[in-house]
């Protein structure tokens, strides 16, 4: 070989052997410098000078060498000089959307010192505010009902599950993404209910319900998008949310036959983008809400009428899986396993770890005196952590001595208690000059005076508060502690709602009072608590000529969300005096209980500011258009006789010519001591019931009270496994999402006087009987395994196919299917080991694999031969020698994943599988992302169940 061809082929071997070492590496892409590096490592460097740099293009088909520096700012950021700041996500030990530790240090004594942190409570089940951007979908305007709709229900399940939590719905009907984004994006950007208007707002969750209408061409917002453009709308909304520290999830497209069927099918690609894109932040409905003998149609049974707008049955179902992503995702984030804490002796050294706490209920360390810095972080159970805290510097290491302050122990307290802090301080050798306390966290508080030691705190709201206080010696020295209060509520004994209206307008709930209330008194009693609600008399209330009250105005969401039921916002009771007359009155209330007040109203001319009075207190909000306002007087103390006089009239400065109300709430508390007197309820939670799954079991209670009535029910669960209580504020309710095995319920009742009572009942659950399996691993070459159906070969190649001796079968649908590495597709001899949760197949089947060397979902499997309308159990697994090789799997629309890397015990199950006609289910399997490099198979188990 001459010289010349040696040299080339050193060069060839070198060349395949890095393509090779890089053949997996993860991506990385710099947003804003329009740099990417895809399934590759770029280097980039001159060659006569080795320095790193880019190349630029200077314009004209010029491109330059430019020299780069970048500078470490810790493990989850690099500096560019002079340009960006570019967050980076490491590994499976990502930082996710976890948040950022706040580290505090304090002197305790002479000798010691605390370090403090604390995490700002900003996720699912702590006050969140969510805020929800879309088209019509999303708005609710066409269900029966807004609480019936996607939107309403979420917002149910929130406030059942969350303390304090605040939905925003600023969705319109007919909107594109173009108008959802953020402010100076394009020409037809709505400023009062796009992206930009949701995350100032202080919504730190946010919602798209992906409108439909960029499909539409006849779209009176630029007419049709495409995908990549409607792709890049909701890229930008992303990137908005990931800006101002929200998290971003969102639905999936919506089947819908009033369009053409290109825009039809655009739908279901638009879908599975977003579902490339999200991953388990998208809610997949697109499948779900499809008819299933009619492709890209909207099921029959799940539309309006109109071929395109959810019904209640519908809207249902496309509420559930994102009701399942939020949960899903902040679970897995609010769980923390250990604290780590690390520091350096200078700034100018790596940081070190210092202490591993695995203790998460503790948030502090004691420790002497030092000159050191100090930083903190968490980690999940799930190996998510959070990024590094603030740097914070020991106490010995500036000269002097430092005050030592405790703001005192944590304290609980129920509303209306008041709530004071109090810190006490020292110094060394000098005297405390000032004191200043703050509010690090928590709703709304007003610090009466906080340079003082001791303050009182007001106008607070039941959720977790952190204060800090702060204080200063002679010397100027500074000292911090913080104290956490827990706020909760007085419990709600009963509750009475009234609405308003010229004509009858029942709204569920509510007690209607209708006519004019200028021509007779009007009287409404709630049958379950007693409350009831008259208009004193007819000289109370001064009508438009012969009007005082009105329908069917329009109802629009103001941005705020919804105070109370849209439907009773359409009409109202009006007065044109703007002198305070009492022109409403609350009876059957109980005397020396305390109470909240709820008035608000809706109008569509402008101005209607409305004032209420209620014992010479006065409040007023602006009726015009208004959905989220009301008046409040919370903790109002029932004077004897149990009645309470409101005054309904217009703000003259505002030149308000009329005062509205649509609807007035009325909450009484129970008394802290209880009525001695008050003999207490009786509940029967029902006979304890067994069911076989798919059976979904309804729990019925019935109660009674000897001396008065039945104010609420409660559900909740005892013991068992996962379940969703469906009406846990009925007598009725269904339970769903559960598992076979033994459960627990409880039904709480409380009557009119605050007592309580409470029943337990069983419920059994056993999975169906199992009355055929089929089960099959994959391999390169013969890899036969007792009780289970070998297919081997390349299927980028051939199609492999097998059927089981029950008759259920696999095949590989197609070899465009695969996606294979070079000329691979399938691999034996892999290592199995016992990761620690045993086999979930035989050891030998997990041995061999087949595989797709993509991260884009392709239906690749097909199981046939199973029976039409009965339910099976689907279980795919694989296993792995390389990392990372996160393994997704999708069955009509429902994507699962587990971590093929050394696995014997995980896998994706999809339990419950409704056999369609045709007796065919399709799987997807495919990577997470490219990183994850490619989707594995080692064997599929499908169970077919007997019918009931």
């Amino acid at each position: 070989m001459s010289y010349i061809m040696k040299q080339l082929y050193v060069i060839l071997c070198a060349l395949l052997l890095q393509s090779l070492s890089i053949f997996a590496q993860s991506a990385l892409q710099v947003k804003q410098d329009t740099v990417k590096v895809r399934n590759a490592e770029l280097i980039i460097e001159n060659n006569s000078r080795n320095v790193q740099g880019v190349l630029h293009n200077a314009g004209n088909g010029q491109v330059t060498f430019q020299r780069l520096q970048l500078e470490k700012i810790g493990d989850t950021a690099i500096a560019i000089t002079g340009h960006d700041t570019l967050n980076i996500r490491l590994g499976a030990g990502s930082t996710g959307g976890s948040q950022e530790l706040h580290l505090s240090v304090r002197a305790i004594d002479a000798t010691q010192q605390q370090l403090k942190w604390w995490k700002a409570p900003q996720d699912l089940y702590t006050a969140p505010k969510v805020g929800v951007i879309g088209g019509s979908q999303g708005k609710g305007a066409y269900t029966s009902t807004y609480a019936n709709s996607i939107i309403g229900r979420l917002e149910g399940y929130l406030q059942q599950v969350a303390s304090g939590a605040v939905v925003t719905n600023y969705c319109q009907n007919g909107y594109n993404t173009r108008r959802l984004m953020p402010d100076g994006s394009n020409q037809w950007v709505d400023v009062t209910r796009n992206i930009t208007k949701a995350l100032s707002d202080g919504n730190k969750i946010i919602i798209l319900v992906t409108p439909s209408n960029d499909a539409d061409p006849n779209n009176p917002w630029g007419g049709a998008t495409t995908l990549t453009e409607t792709m890049s709308n909701i890229a930008a909304i992303d990137d908005a949310c990931n800006r101002a520290g929200a998290t971003l999830f969102v639905f999936s497209g919506f089947p819908r036959h009033d369009f053409a069927m290109a825009a039809r099918i655009q739908q279901l690609d638009l879908s599975y983008l977003l579902l490339e894109k999200f991953g388990s932040r998208c809610a997949f409905v697109y499948k779900l809400l499809e008819d299933p003998a009619n492709p890209y149609q909207i099921n029959p049974t799940l539309h309006t009428g109109d071929k395109a707008h959810l019904n209640d049955q519908g809207a249902l179902i496309a509420y559930i899986p994102m009701r399942d992503v939020l949960v899903g995702h902040f679970t897995s984030n609010t769980l923390i396993s250990k604290y780590v804490l690390q520091r350096t002796p200078s700034l100018s050294t790596e940081f070190t770890d210092f202490q591993v706490l695995a203790t998460p209920d503790v948030n502090f360390y004691n420790l002497s005196l030092d000159n050191y810095f100090y930083r903190v972080r968490y980690f999940h159970h799930d190996g998510v952590y959070s990024p590094w805290s603030n740097i914070v510097q020991g106490i010995g290491s500036v000269s002097g001595q430092f005050p030592v302050v405790n703001a005192g122990a944590d304290q609980t307290i129920n509303l209306p208690a008041p709530l004071t802090l109090s810190a006490t301080a020292s110094d060394p050798v000098g005297t405390i000059t000032s004191y200043q306390w703050i509010k690090l966290s928590g709703g709304t508080a007003t610090i009466a005076t906080p340079g003082n030691a001791q303050t009182a705190v007001t106008n607070l709201a039941p959720g977790v508060y952190v204060f800090r206080c702060t204080v200063t010696n002679n010397s100027g020295l500074q000292s911090s502690d913080d104290v956490q209060v827990t706020v909760t509520g007085l419990t709600i004994a009963k509750t009475a709602r009234f609405n308003f209206s010229l004509t009858s307008k029942p709204v569920s709930g509510y007690n209607n009072l209708y006519g004019h209330p200028h021509s007779a008194v009007h009287t409404a009693t709630d049958a379950t608590t007693g409350i009831g609600l008259n208009t004193v008399a007819t000289s109370a209330w001064e009508p438009n000529g012969s009007s005082s009250a009105l329908d069917n105005l329009n109802v629009v969401n103001d941005g705020g969300g919804y105070i109370v039921d849209q439907a009773t916002l359409a009409n109202v009771f009006f007065t044109g005096s703007e002198t305070a007359v009492d022109n409403l009155r609350i009876t059957g209330l109980t005397a020396g209980r305390l109470c909240r007040i709820l008035v608000t109203g809706n109008a569509v001319s402008s101005p209607r500011t409305t004032r209420v009075m209620i014992d010479s207190e006065v409040k007023q909000f602006n009726a015009t258009g208004n959905s989220s306002k009301a008046a409040i007087f919370d903790y109002f103390t029932v004077p004897a006789g149990g009645e309470i006089n409101i005054a309904i009239y217009a703000d003259e400065t505002s030149g308000s010519p009329f005062g509205v109300v649509s609807a007035v709430v009325v909450d009484e508390y129970q008394d802290d001591n209880s009525n001695p007197d008050n003999e207490l309820p009786t509940v029967n939670a029902g006979s304890d019931q067994s069911i076989t799954l798919p059976t979904v079991p309804t729990l019925t209670a019935t109660a009674s009270d000897p001396d008065g009535t039945i104010s609420s029910y409660s559900w909740t669960k005892i013991s068992g496994g996962s379940a969703v209580i469906t009406s846990p504020n009925n007598a009725s309710t269904t339970i769903s999402d559960l598992s076979a095995g033994v459960y627990v319920f409880r039904c709480t009742v409380m009557d009119n006087d605050g007592g309580t009572a409470y029943d337990d009942v069983q419920l059994t659950v056993t999975a169906p009987a199992v009355a055929r399996t089929g089960s099959f691993n994959f391999s390169l070459t013969s890899n036969p395994v007792t009780g289970f159906v070998n297919l081997y070969g390349a299927p980028h190649t051939t199609v492999l196919s097998g059927t089981s001796a029950s008759g259920i079968g696999i095949n590989t649908i197609s070899t465009s299917a695969y996606a294979p590495n070079g000329s691979v597709s399938s691999l034996d001899n892999i290592a199995v080991e016992d990761d620690g949760g045993g086999f979930i197949v035989p050891q030998n089947v997990l041995r061999s694999i087949i595989f797709t060397a993509t991260s884009i979902p392709t239906d690749n499997l097909q199981i046939t031969g199973l029976t039409p309308g009965r339910y099976c159990k689907i279980m795919l697994t694989a296993n792995a020698f390389s990392t990372p090789r996160n393994n997704r799997v999708r069955v009509n629309g429902v994507v699962k994943q587990f971590n093929a890397t050394k696995n014997s015990s995980k896998g994706a199950i999809f339990d419950f599988v409704l056999v369609p006609a045709g007796g065919t289910i399709n799987i997807a399997f495919y990577a997470e992302n490219t990183t994850s490099f490619a989707g594995l198979a080692s064997a599929v188990v499908v169970e077919e169940y007997a019918e009931e």
